[in-house]
C-alpha cells in the first residue's frame, strides 16, 4: 500500500481527542468515520467538530463551501466491525484503559483489511503490550496527536516492538498529508519523546509543593520572563491534579520511583481539589482563572530550573536511542509543545557550568537523582548531539 492508496480513516472514539482527529483527516480530503459506543456519544463529536469548522468559516480560513465538503467526508458507525471493514488506516483513541484498547485492537484487527495500518493515539499506555490483542503486529503501532488535534502540528509516530519500517513511513507520509509534522519515535518508552522530557518537570513541581514552597511567584516569573501564558503550577491545575497526578504515577512505575507523586498532589487529589475542573486545586479558581498573587516573582526557581531539567531529560532520551537525532528532539517540542525552541535549541547558547550547578543545586535540595546533571551536561559535550 501507497500513501496514494489511502482513502478512508476509521477513527475509534469520539470524545475531544477523536473528533479532532476525524476533523484533520476529513479536511484533508479523506474519508473518515467515527465510532463509538452510543449515539448521543457520537451526536456530541459531531456537533464539536460543526462548531470548530464554524470558527474557521468566521475567522475566513474556510469557506462555507469548504466546511461543507469537510462534513460530507464525516460519518458515524455505531460498530468497531462495520467501520473499519474498508478503510486503510485506524486511529484508536479510546480512554486510557489498557484492557479496553486490547479489546478494541482484537476486534479492529480481525475485522480490518490484512493490509490496514493500525494506530493507537494513546499518550502514555505501552504500544507493544496494545499490539499483543491484534493480529499482524508489524502494521501496529502508535499515532499520538496532542491537544487540541486541529491545532496542534506534531504528532509522535511510535514504533511498537514488531512494527516495521514500511508501515511507520506510510504513516508518516499519511501525518504529512493531513498537514502535521510526524516526530518518528524508534522506541517504545514511558512519555515516548515530548512527555518524557517534561517529566521531571512535573516531578519538580511536586517536590516544591511537598516543600511547602509558595508557588505564586514561581508562576510570575514563569510568565514573566518564559512568556508563558500559565505557569506550570496553574498549567497542572488546568489540566487537573488527577491527570497530573496518575501521569507522575505511571512515571514512578515505568521509569523510576522518584517520580511517585507527593504528599501535597494527593492531599489535593484526596480532597477531590482538582483545579480548575472543581475550582480549587494549588490555587483558587473563578471564571476559568486561576486567583494567582502577581506581586513578587521567585528568585530561586524560574525558567533555568524548568529548562535545566528539560535539557538533561533530553539527552537520556538521545542516549537511550529513542529519538533518531537531537533534531527530531527538538522538532517534537516545537510542534508538540508550542515551544520557542527545543532543549539541544537552547541548550546550544547556555553556559554548561551554570545548566550542571542548577541541576546539582536541585539534586541536592530535593534529594532526586533524576535531577542529577547527564555526563554530557558537566562537560559540555551535549552540545555536540545531532
Amino acid at each position: 500500500m501507497t500513501i496514494d492508496d489511502v482513502k478512508k480513516v476509521a477513527v475509534i472514539g469520539s470524545g475531544a481527542m477523536g473528533n479532532g482527529i476525524a476533523q484533520v483527516c476529513a479536511m484533508a480530503g479523506l474519508k473518515a468515520v467515527m465510532v463509538d459506543i452510543k449515539q448521543e456519544f457520537l451526536d456530541k463529536g459531531m456537533a464539536t467538530v460543526n462548531k470548530s469548522l464554524d470558527v474557521l468559516v468566521g475567522k475566513g480560513k474556510l469557506t462555507a463551501e469548504g466546511k461543507a465538503q469537510v462534513m460530507a467526508n464525516l460519518s458515524t458507525s455505531l460498530s468497531n466491525a462495520e467501520a473499519v471493514k474498508d478503510v486503510q488506516v485506524v486511529i484508536e483513541a479510546v480512554p486510557e484503559i489498557m484492557d479496553l484498547k486490547k479489546k478494541v485492537f482484537a476486534e479492529i484487527s480481525a475485522a480490518a483489511p490484512a493490509d490496514a495500518l493500525l494506530a493507537s493515539n494513546t499518550s502514555t499506555m505501552s504500544i507493544s503490550e496494545i499490539a499483543t490483542a491484534g493480529k499482524n503486529p508489524e502494521r501496529i503501532l502508535g499515532m499520538h496527536f496532542f491537544n487540541p488535534a486541529p491545532v496542534m502540528k506534531g504528532v509522535e509516530i511510535i514504533y511498537a516492538k514488531n512494527t516495521s519500517d514500511a508501515t511507520v513511513d506510510l504513516l508518516c507520509e499519511l501525518t504529512k498529508k493531513i498537514g502535521k509534522v510526524p516526530i518518528k519515535v524508534l522506541k517504545d518508552s514511558p512519555g515516548f519523546i515530548v512527555n518524557r522530557i517534561g517529566a521531571p518537570n512535573q516531578a519538580l513541581i511536586s517536590a516544591v509543593l511537598d516543600a511547602g514552597i509558595k508557588t505564586d511567584p514561581i508562576d510570575t516569573i514563569m510568565k514573566a520572563l518564559a512568556g508563558m501564558p500559565m505557569g506550570p503550577f496553574e498549567l497542572a491545575d488546568y489540566v487537573g491534579i488527577d491527570v497530573f497526578y496518575h501521569t507522575l504515577k505511571y512515571y514512578s512505575e515505568t521509569l523510576s520511583p522518584e517520580f511517585k507523586p507527593g504528599k501535597a498532589l494527593q492531599a489535593l487529589l484526596d480532597s477531590k481539589k482538582l483545579g480548575m475542573k472543581t475550582g480549587q486545586g494549588i490555587y483558587t479558581w473563578e471564571g476559568g482563572k486561576a486567583k494567582i498573587d502577581a506581586s513578587e516573582q521567585s528568585q530561586e526557581f524560574g525558567p533555568m530550573e524548568f529548562l535545566a531539567t528539560q535539557i538533561n531529560e533530553a539527552v537520556r532520551v538521545y542516549k537511550e536511542k529513542i529519538a533518531a537525532s537531537a533534531a527530531d528532539i527538538d522538532l517534537g517540542m516545537v510542534h508538540c509543545m508550542r515551544a520557542f525552541a527545543g532543549p539541544f535549541a537552547m541548550g546550544a547558547g547556555m553556559d554548561p557550568q551554570q545548566l550542571s550547578d542548577t541541576l546539582m543545586k536541585l539534586h541536592k535540595r530535593f534529594g532526586l537523582n533524576i535531577f542529577k546533571p547527564e555526563p554530557e551536561i558537566v562537560d559540555g559535550s551535549f552540545k555536540q548531539m545531532k
